[in-house]
């Protein structure tokens, strides 16, 4: 793993649609504030994320311990820095799975205990690999809070625009899991109000980005997915992990 240099930073994202879609989703502030409240919970002092991005999710928990926030792309590490560069108990690092042993190393030393990765997943080819990475670096109890893109049949322009390999199922996705290491605490589908809309964009109208319109009418829909805390949805956009390492 390498901590980034303040002095290197490109002037443009690697993926345009990817960075578009990071600042589309930053203007929904309800949402974002409201998946964090789903996993807040099992945070831990010590927390590494993968994939921060812009740092949609990583504001919400900078004021712990230790946060190293992490982003294979060096565009998004310097906006971390940018944003969160004030805090001294958050470091910024660039790193690519599989893990190197001194990667592991590394964040061992670190003292991790908890990992959160973010519809990240789905980008990366061999993802039990990465799992078991994630497993290694963690100790045993050691959390994994981890979002990935739910139901196959969804899968999309959106999806390929976006370099998904693949969307998950729930089940299949609970194996994964335990076969790298981790038991499950929790798994749960999240964001059942926002299928029809993806649906309709990625496999009827075959758009590249998810359009403003209908960000707009998914920010008017907000008030459903508090019925969401009451009674977990049977389908949704997303599915929701909270692991522990065994």
């Amino acid at each position: 793993m390498t901590t980034e240099p303040a002095a290197v930073a490109p002037d443009r994202p690697a993926d345009d649609i990817g960075a578009e879609t990071l600042r589309r989703m930053a203007g929904l502030e309800a949402y974002n504030r409201w998946l964090h409240d789903r996993f807040d919970p099992y945070l831990g002092r010590r927390i590494l994320e993968i994939g921060s991005g812009i740092g949609n999710q990583t504001r919400y928990f900078a004021d712990r311990e230790r946060v190293i926030a992490s982003d294979i792309d060096p565009y998004y590490v310097d906006i971390l820095r940018s944003r969160f560069g004030g805090r001294p108990n958050v470091r910024f690092a660039s790193f690519r799975f599989p893990l190197t042993e001194a990667d592991r190393a590394d964040l061992r030393a670190e003292r991790i205990d908890t990992i959160v990765c973010l519809n990240v997943l789905e980008h990366i080819e061999d993802d039990a690999a990465t799992l078991r990475d994630c497993a290694a670096v963690l100790p045993e109890g050691g959390r994994l809070v981890l979002l990935v893109p739910a139901l196959r049949a969804l899968y999309g322009t959106l999806d390929i625009h976006l370099s998904h390999f693949r969307r998950y199922e729930k089940e299949p996705l609970r194996e994964l899991l335990e076969r790298s290491g981790f038991a499950v605490d929790d798994l749960r589908f999240v964001n059942r109000v926002a299928v029809f809309g993806w649906w309709l964009s990625s496999r009827v109208l075959k758009r590249k980005v998810l359009p403003k319109d209908q960000l707009a009418v998914f920010r008017l829909m907000m008030p459903l997915l508090r019925l969401e805390e009451k009674r977990p949805p049977s389908f949704g956009l997303s599915l929701l992990a909270l692991a522990r390492r065994v």
